[in-house]
Formats: C-alpha cells, structure tokens, sequence
C-alpha cells in the first residue's frame, strides 16, 4: 500500500498531460480524494519498515508510515486537494498548464516520500527530489524575476541539503541511519554533536532557519499563487519533518537536550522569528509581505521542535498544522485578489472590502490566525509553545522565548492589520467602485480554509488531544 502512496500522484502527473483543462481537473480532484481515501485506510496499518530497493550491503531505501508519516501524509493530501479547484481558476491567465500540474503532482509525491521514509538515506533523497521537482513551480513564468527567485531557491535549498548530508555521513560511521523512536544515543561525542548540529541546519534550509533563509523572499513572490501557497504551507515542512526525525528517530532528544546544539539552533529560530516578522512590516509588495511571514512563522515550528520537550514538540505540531492551513488560505487570497483586481501592493487595498468581500473577509480571518488571535488555530499553538519554553527551558532562554514570541504576533499585527484597515474602512471619501465578480472555486477554497482555521481553534478540545496522541507516538 506504501507503493501506491506515492505511485497514484505519479499517475496523476502522467494524467496531467492532456489538453483538456475540465477533464484534467476532474480526473486530479478525483485522483487526490482516492489518495486521501488511501491514506485513511493505510492508517490501520503497522508501522514496520519496508525495503524498497537495497541500494548497497549498507545503504537501503525503504518506507514507512508512523504516526508522524500519516499526520503529514493526512495534512499534505487534504491541501493538495483543497488547491485544486483554486488552481484551475487561477491558472487561466499563467499558461502553460500541463506543465505546471505535472510538476505540482511530482512535488507531492516527493513530499509524500520526506513523510514516509524510514531511514536518513530516503529522507534525504526525498528531501532533495522535493528541491528539484518545486524548482519549475517556481520558475513557471519565466520571467526574469522568476528565474532570479528560482535558481536562489535551489542554490539555499541544494546547500542545505549537502551541509545535512556531511552530518549523515558523520554520523553513519557511528550508528545506523535508521530512524528508531527516541534515538540511538544517551550522550554524545564531539564528532556526533557536530553531525546533528550540521543535519539540523541543512535540513533547516528548507524552512527557511537563518542564515539559510534567503531564498523565501525572493521565490515566493515570483511562483503562481497556488505553487507558492503549497511551497510555505507544505514543502517548506519538509525541512521541520526533517528535524523531528533526526532529533527524536536518529540521535536522540535526551542526548541533545542541554547541549550547545540545542542552545544555537534555539537561538537561529528566534533569530529567523524576529527578522522575518520586522521585514514583513516593511514591505509593501504584498508577495513579499507574506514570504517574510512564512519565515517568521515557519520557524515556531523548528522552536517547538528545538525545545525537544513534550509539550513544546506539541505547540510546533499544533504551529504545523494551523500554518498550513492559514498560510495556504492566505496566500491564494492574495493571489485571488492580484487576480481579481490587479492590486499587487499594500498601496492598492483601499476599497477592496466592498469590491471582492468575501475574499477579503477570508483573507481577514485566516490573517487572524496567523496573529494569533483566539479562537482560530493559531492561538493555542503559540501558547503552548509559551508554555513548552516556560517549562523546559533555563534562564534567561526561558523568558527571552515567550517575549519573542508575544513582538512577534504585535509585527504580525503591524504588517497584517493595516491593509485589512484599508479593504474595509477606506474613508468616506473614497469614490464607490463597482463589485467585482468572484469566481466560485476561487472563494470556495479560500472559505474551506478559513473555516478549517477557525474549526481548528473552535474545537481545540478535540484537536489538541489528537495532536497529543501524534506527540506521544514521537517521544
């Protein structure tokens, strides 16, 4: 069943290539709801590893599907699916569209792989394969600027990946590169410190932990909005699923608790936390506004996982999930509006309350979680990372963490709230314009995760035991 995971979105690409624009849509809407279905039924599965192709005597590709794996299968399938019919509206006026769905399904099912590997070989090469295959999404238009951001993103993304491959080999030479719940060791040598702190960093590229974090301003804004919405709601994770794996399936959250690599990588989150969430507020291109929010808030995902506590991991799980959802709803908002209207600058926003209201209004609320304002999602998963540095964390990193976190959400704030100010209260004297029309698909998918924002918030009674019960099967 493992095999079909990631065989069906390969079809789905083949598929992709026909020149029907209906058909395809329907044939990959109906692709992504058996892949769902796939990936419920998978869930009763064990999760025993299995070898795929024995590359050498020592080195195997192989799968497997943990609870970590089907908590990101589950969320990757059900955003995939959920962008589809945005896709097919928003892509009328991008061009060349087999070509782009036959890369975005290839990206799934290397993002897939990253979910379900089961040694650091495989997540390795699927976190690669991820780089190579989202590299067209970005530089789909082609356009200078496109080209610029592209050959960035894969420049960060391809050094990320061999600065974590040096800290795979360092570590092969000591222990097994297979993943093993609660890690291989109790202390650590020099040599496996520098390994783990090398295979975090690289791996962090992709999610843009400073100083690797670069290339995310300058790819966001180039890629079609469906592609850069996928690329900091999901392929970004890749790089935090990629963390959780070597922290507590490879060296060891209790042999790394404590130690300079804990403390810097820390430091790196708050570093990224900071920057990204100042120079979103001086931006006025509203891409680029977003991309330094995505590394902001990316990075309370790497915190959580740093914290290497059980409820810290719990708050960067919850920040995974809640971010997914708000960010991909933001960003397509932001490409509908673009769309819609032409307005590609915070400078543009006056009026546009009245003009395309229900885009607005899901841009409002999905803009809203990301603040963290109660009751969406965003709220309890910075509060329990609040609550994971408090409890886990020395002076002064635990009071220098939770004050990072609350400047933070005021610049979310500051960069988020004045354009929605202007949408809905443009003065009395700004000239009436004329409503325009919003596509069906466009705002039934911005709804769908706006709503899902707000659900995830609403009934945190029910979301956070759930996402404690993934926690568990982690530590």
């Amino acid at each position: 069943m493992l095999y079909l995971i990631l065989l069906l979105p390969l079809a789905m690409a083949a598929l992709s290539l026909i020149r029907n624009d209906r058909a395809r849509t329907v044939i990959l809407a109906v692709g992504q709801a058996l892949l769902l279905a796939l990936l419920i039924a998978a869930c009763t599965l064990g999760d025993t590893a299995t070898p795929v192709w024995h590359m050498t005597a020592d080195l195997t590709f192989s799968l497997r599907l943990d609870g970590l794996g089907r908590f990101f299968c589950l969320l990757t399938a059900v955003c995939w699916l959920l962008t589809i019919p945005y896709a097919t509206v928003y892509m009328t006026h991008e061009g060349h569209h087999p070509r782009f769905y036959v890369f975005l399904m290839l990206t799934e099912a290397a993002v897939l792989g990253s979910a379900l590997a089961a040694d650091l070989v495989t997540l390795y090469l699927f976190y690669e394969l991820t780089t190579l295959l989202s590299f067209p999404l970005v530089l789909h238009t082609q356009r200078p600027k496109a080209l610029l951001g592209a050959v960035k993103y894969l420049y960060y993304s391809v050094c990320g990946g061999f600065i974590a491959l040096f800290g795979v080999v360092l570590l092969a030479q000591q222990s097994s590169l297979a993943f093993v719940r609660g890690g291989y060791f109790q202390t650590l040598s020099p040599t496996l410190l520098a390994a783990s702190f090398l295979m975090l960093l690289g791996f962090g590229a992709k999610a843009g932990l400073y100083p690797l974090h670069n290339w995310l301003p300058s790819a966001h804004p180039v890629a079609p909005a469906p592609a850069h919405a996928l690329l900091s709601g999901i392929i970004a994770k890749v790089g935090a699923i990629a963390a959780i794996r070597v922290i507590y399936f490879t060296v060891g959250a209790e042999a790394l608790r404590g130690t300079w690599v804990q403390t810097v990588c820390i430091v790196l989150t708050l570093v990224t936390i900071f920057m990204g969430s100042f120079m979103g507020c001086t931006e006025n291109g509203l891409k680029k506004r977003l991309a330094y929010s995505s590394i902001s808030q990316i990075s309370y995902v790497l915190l959580g996982v740093f914290l290497m506590t059980p409820v810290g991991l719990l708050g960067g799980l919850l920040q995974l999930l809640s971010h997914a959802l708000a960010k991909i709803g933001v960003f397509q908002s932001a490409g509908s509006i673009i769309f819609l209207t032409g307005t590609e600058t915070i400078d543009g926003f006056p009026g546009l309350g009245r003009r395309i209201p229900v885009t607005m209004g899901c841009f409002a609320a999905l803009a809203l979680s990301l603040v963290g304002i109660p009751p969406f999602g965003g709220f309890f998963s910075k509060w329990y990372l609040a609550l994971g540095a408090l409890d886990g964390m020395s002076a002064p990193l635990c009071y220098i963490i939770p004050a990072v976190l609350l400047i933070s959400a005021l610049l979310t704030a500051a960069y988020l709230f004045p354009p929605l100010c202007r949408a809905f209260f443009p003065g009395q004297d700004f000239p009436a314009r004329s409503r325009v029309r919003e596509p069906l698909l466009l705002v039934l998918s911005l709804a769908l995760f706006a709503a899902a924002s707000l659900i995830l918030g609403l009934l945190s009674g029910i979301t956070v035991p759930v996402m404690e019960h993934i926690t568990g099967s982690i530590l």
